[in-house]
């Protein structure tokens, strides 16, 4: 019975998220085209010798001569089948640059949702408990007040803090230089401790 209900619920959700994720690729999109210039533009502006019928063949080269409609449709299919292109940056393949940094940020985000349910679960049931006192209302303030804080500064400043000025925890990075030369658990204290100030 509980299996059948929460197997209801996650296809409801599912269905559910279909339009979302459609209205994502929609303003995706129209970001991109909406932003100044064109993705060419990085290929050619820093080359002055490149022709204005040269950056015509780029644009016929990847589809940015066709109506937006069509862009679209297209754009569409290959996102469905992870074909991203390549980078105009370096020619790699975009997938594989996606995937390159995938591990890092499943790490990053699981450890920090452990942590928030680690937290937030316990300070939640406990200011239930102790509901209208002066604890509840001290953390209701607390809370509230972090909510204020501008992640971005509030990075910064433990990064200038924590990082530089202490020298307790790496500001860059999932490991050091010397990761390959240490031992399992030695680069798994490496690791954690990079993920110190990300996950906070």
């Amino acid at each position: 019975m509980f299996f059948r209900i929460t197997m209801r619920y996650f296809i409801k959700r599912i269905i559910s998220s279909i339009p979302i994720l459609f209205g994502i690729t929609v303003l995706t999109f129209a970001v991109m085209h909406i932003t100044p210039g064109k993705p060419t533009d990085i290929m050619t502006d820093m080359n002055m010798k490149v022709s204005a019928q040269a950056k015509d063949r780029l644009q016929k080269l990847y589809g940015l001569d066709k109506p937006l409609l069509i862009q679209y449709a297209q754009w569409l299919k290959r996102f469905v089948f992870f074909d991203f292109g390549t980078s105009f940056k370096d020619s790699r393949p975009a997938r594989d640059k996606i995937f390159e940094r995938l591990p890092a940020t499943i790490l990053l985000n699981f450890a920090a949702l452990f942590f928030t349910c680690l937290i937030a679960v316990p300070t939640g049931v406990y200011c239930a408990v102790k509901k209208d006192t002066f604890i509840d209302k001290g953390l209701t303030v607390i809370l509230f007040v972090c909510f204020s804080i501008p992640s971005f500064w509030l990075a910064l400043m433990f990064m200038i803090l924590f990082g530089l000025q202490l020298g307790l925890v790496p500001i860059s990075g999932l490991y050091s230089f010397n990761f390959d030369d240490i031992n399992i658990f030695m680069q798994i204290a490496d690791i954690s401790k990079h993920l110190v100030l990300p996950v906070t």
